[in-house]
């Protein structure tokens, strides 16, 4: 009698402390005795287990029809000497009631399930990279299954993830003049998309450009055709390059021997361009604009 005292007593301080705790616990202990369940009524969340475990007694756990969630799955295990334990993973809110088939009806428990409100936090809300290609993160604090997507194609990102987690974001090499942002939406199904963003830093390529007065691109502005002149570097072996304001190469030309080279860029649409001159480890860039 006091080995049952004490199997008792310690089974009701385990499920006492799974209440206690149940905003952390995910497992509620539940003793089966002689013609009882104890404790016979528990709240539980969505997500949480339930786990019957032999005292004494020769007994089931069995969902009553008609009387658990729809769509949940219904249950009927033995609870003995020999089938010491079960456990059901609660997949649906809402109120469950079981008995024991050989003590029923006055054998009975049941348990109500309330469905957890979805969390979502992303951070930093942004990350600053230069130029070149590489991969940064970002943190997910979630209680629940989320995804991600990116609006850039130059910028790919993990798809998804359930819980907390983190988003690696890989980018390419940024080669246009321009900063470019990519914009990370994170979406947890009833919560309002969150938004990241990868800011990444404008091409460098000529930021360090030699003012040199000989080295000269002219007619600027221009109607479409305008001359390079070379200069003192007349001589090397130059890599002349025309991009758009995008980086996108339009054309290009491998130069030397001669003081002024003649290019034609009028079938171009009008705007900003930019002539790049590569001689050995030196690049110089020159800007043109295109008009009527």
């Amino acid at each position: 009698m006091k080995k049952f005292t004490y199997i008792l007593f310690t089974l009701a301080f385990v499920s006492s402390m799974a209440f206690s705790l149940s905003s952390f616990a995910v497992k509620h202990v539940v003793s089966v005795g002689n013609f009882f369940f104890s404790p016979a009524t528990v709240s539980v969340n969505v997500g949480d287990t339930m786990r019957w475990v032999w005292s004494e007694g020769t007994h089931t756990t069995t969902s009553t029809p008609g009387a658990i969630p729809s769509g949940a799955a219904s249950w009927d295990a033995p609870i003995t000497s020999t089938a010491t334990s079960f456990e059901y993973k609660v997949t649906k809110a809402g109120s469950y009631a079981y008995v024991c088939t050989p003590h029923a009806p006055g054998m009975a428990g049941s348990f109500t399930a309330t469905a957890v409100a979805p969390t979502l936090s992303v951070t930093p809300p942004g990350r600053n990279v230069n130029a070149s290609a590489g991969a940064t993160t970002f943190t997910v604090a979630s209680n629940s299954q989320w995804t991600a997507s990116s609006n850039a194609a130059w910028c790919t990102v993990t798809a998804s993830g359930t819980g907390n987690g983190t988003i690696n974001a890989n980018y390419s090499e940024n080669t246009s003049f321009a900063q470019r942002v990519a914009t990370i939406t994170v979406t947890v199904t009833g919560l309002t998309p969150q938004l990241v963003t990868v800011t990444q830093a404008a091409s460098t390529v000529g930021v360090a450009e030699q003012l040199l007065t000989d080295l000269q691109v002219f007619p600027n502005p221009t109607k479409g055709v305008f001359k390079f002149r070379a200069g003192r570097i007349m001589d090397q072996v130059l890599e002349v390059s025309v991009m758009d304001i995008s980086g996108k190469k339009i054309l290009s030309r491998v130069c030397s021997g001669s003081e002024e080279y003649t290019f034609d860029i009028s079938r171009e649409p009008k705007g900003y361009y930019f002539i790049r001159i590569i001689s050995g480890n030196s690049t110089q860039v020159r800007r043109i604009v295109l008009t009527d």
